[in-house]
């Protein structure tokens, strides 16, 4: 990319980290960056990795994967930084930039800067995507996995589609060439942002064959440039492939089960089958594609504006269309880099098909207010799709102001085909700016709504538990299911090594069967893993109650005390 470029992807930057660390102050000073539970439990994870009754690799995680939770790692073990909620906020922020200066650099190679500033400030001026690059969950994590990994493919091809393509050519183009200019480090470039990926979110997995496939793609239009796209489809899929291999073997090991992520007790999937053992009801989508895909299309409408999926669609189909019909041409074309890495950008659309499916499997939840159950959950999900809308938004809003649609036809007394598309161009643009600043009336963006939605119950409950926690003298240990109320020792400040929980397994094990011997507080939830398997009878012998908590919605808390001597 020329410099021009490269300081327009400056500017993109610095804006983003300005509109999302403005947040972060603004969250930090009135104690909203810790409304999403997750958010919590992503630093509980991110801290037990170095203090922990039994820290080392074994923290890493179960279900969620673990990639983000290492970047807050050492933020997480200053006391204020992962009381605050800091320690993440940090994390994402970066991340938020990156993305941001990633997705500017795929849309201008593509499509030129006009496109690509519009794409970019569409990207990080979106409210829902501003407050979740401004708080401790991975979302933009991803979506700079996401994005690096694309925009470092469409890089590659757009060098090796122009190598030689003649036989003898191509094998001296995939040594001397490629390699020898150092074009295939845009492939490791591409893998290790996969392989962050594929440790972030299990979209990443999702991805993976796709990825490979735009590299192999690259090829055409003749097979014999085959030995070099082989050489780029081998150097990321040993990279890439890193992440799911590992996460098998870490699975295998630590839980007996490599697939333990998927079906294990801690599973989403687990989870939804003992709620509907008891009655509950199946989740909106599950085996019905329409359904999946109606609640997913909702949800990124509430997370992006209906204005920014229908035209960004609109936009992504235009240019498509538009790619299509001069693809024979594309790579005379200064604003098209060649026929095969003018197509790259189609991988941004893959949440479109992942997240449906993923509801139709019954693992992936999203409840959306207008429709049935009436509920905020997982709304956030619908922000992975906005890097393909802002970019077939940019594309659209681009074509209008330079259509020679409207040469052609006939214009009132006094207008001009020019003035005609410059009105409707920044009609366009101010619809847009009415969207995102409809977005922050009432109770804020959708993803803001959810989290303050949900916050209350657990936060009152983490508060109670927090004052109740204060009487631990120091040097006591004290035995706690950790998933469900992580923040009332974050609000305590009490070290996780003299905390015995779920994760510590074989200790934990030791401590449900005779707790008196390893801990001197008992913090009993019901309807946890602790309350079905601790030793009732050694508990009712070493400990008694000195406190009961109860906050409507919430399971009540048993706070036990062991009995002198």
């Amino acid at each position: 990319m020329k410099r021009s470029g490269q300081a327009d992807a400056r500017i993109v930057t610095t804006a983003a980290v300005v509109l999302a660390g403005a947040v972060a102050l603004w969250g930090l000073i009135t104690h909203r960056l810790l409304l999403y539970g997750d958010a919590t439990a992503h630093l509980m994870i991110a801290r037990r990795m170095l203090d922990s009754a039994t820290p080392g690799l074994s923290q890493w995680g179960s279900v969620w994967l673990p990639f983000p939770h290492l970047l807050m790692a050492p933020w997480a073990q200053v006391d204020w930084l992962w009381r605050t909620g800091l320690a993440g906020s940090l994390v994402s922020l970066v991340a938020f930039a990156w993305a941001a200066h990633s997705l500017y650099c795929l849309t201008r190679r593509l499509a030129g800067p006009g496109v690509a500033a519009a794409a970019g400030l569409i990207f990080i001026c979106n409210p829902s995507l501003v407050y979740l690059a401004s708080v401790p969950m991975t979302e933009s994590v991803y979506l700079m996995c996401f994005l690096g990994v694309v925009e470092r493919i469409s890089a590659w091809v757009e060098i090796f589609a122009h190598q030689p393509s003649n036989p003898k050519a191509a094998g001296q183009g995939a040594q001397n060439g490629a390699a020898g200019t150092g074009s295939y480090r845009y492939i490791w470039q591409a893998g290790a942002w996969a392989l962050a990926g594929s440790l972030t979110r299990y979209d990443g997995w999702f991805i993976l064959p796709f990825c490979t496939l735009a590299i192999a793609c690259a090829a055409r239009p003749t097979f014999r440039r085959w030995r070099g796209a082989w050489a780029g489809v081998w150097r990321f899929c040993v990279l890439a492939g890193c992440g799911p291999i590992f996460w098998f073997a870490y699975n295998a090991y630590y839980f007996g089960d490599w697939l333990s992520f998927a079906r294990g007790p801690y599973s989403a999937r687990q989870i939804y089958l003992r709620a509907l053992r008891h009655g509950g009801q199946r989740y909106p989508g599950d085996h019905n594609w329409h359904l999946a895909l109606l609640y997913f299309l909702k949800a990124v409408e509430l997370d992006c504006g209906w204005p920014v999926l229908w035209l960004g669609l609109a936009g992504c189909a235009w240019l498509a269309a538009w790619l299509w019909r001069n693809r024979s041409t594309a790579g005379e074309n200064n604003s098209l880099i060649s026929s095969a890495a003018s197509w790259i950008w189609l991988l941004l659309l893959l949440p479109l098909f992942w997240y449906p499916w993923a509801m139709w499997t019954g693992n992936v939840p999203i409840f959306v207010p207008p429709y049935w159950p009436h509920g905020y959950y997982n709304l956030r999900y619908g922000i992975q799709l906005l890097p393909a809308l802002a970019l077939g938004l940019g594309w659209l809003l681009m074509r209008v102001r330079k259509s020679k649609w409207l040469a052609e036809r006939r214009m009132p007394a006094g207008w001009s085909a020019s003035w005609a598309r410059q009105a409707i161009y920044f009609a366009l643009c101010f619809w847009l700016v009415l969207n995102y600043g409809f977005m922050l009336r009432g109770r804020g963006p959708l993803v803001y709504a959810e989290a303050s939605y949900n916050a209350p119950g657990r936060l009152a409950m983490e508060h109670q538990l927090a004052a109740v926690l204060r009487q631990v003298r120091p040097g006591q240990r004290i035995l706690m299911y950790v998933g469900t109320f992580p923040g009332a020792l974050a609000d305590d400040g009490i070290a996780l090594h003299r905390v015995i929980c779920e994760t510590n397994y074989r200790l934990w094990e030791h401590a449900l069967a005779a707790p008196a011997r390893y801990v001197s507080w008992v913090v009993l939830e019901r309807h946890t893993w602790l309350a079905h398997d601790l030793n009732r009878g050694a508990l009712a012998r070493g400990f008694h109650p000195v406190a009961r908590l109860h906050v409507p919605g919430q399971h009540t808390i048993t706070i036990y005390h062991r009995t002198k001597g």
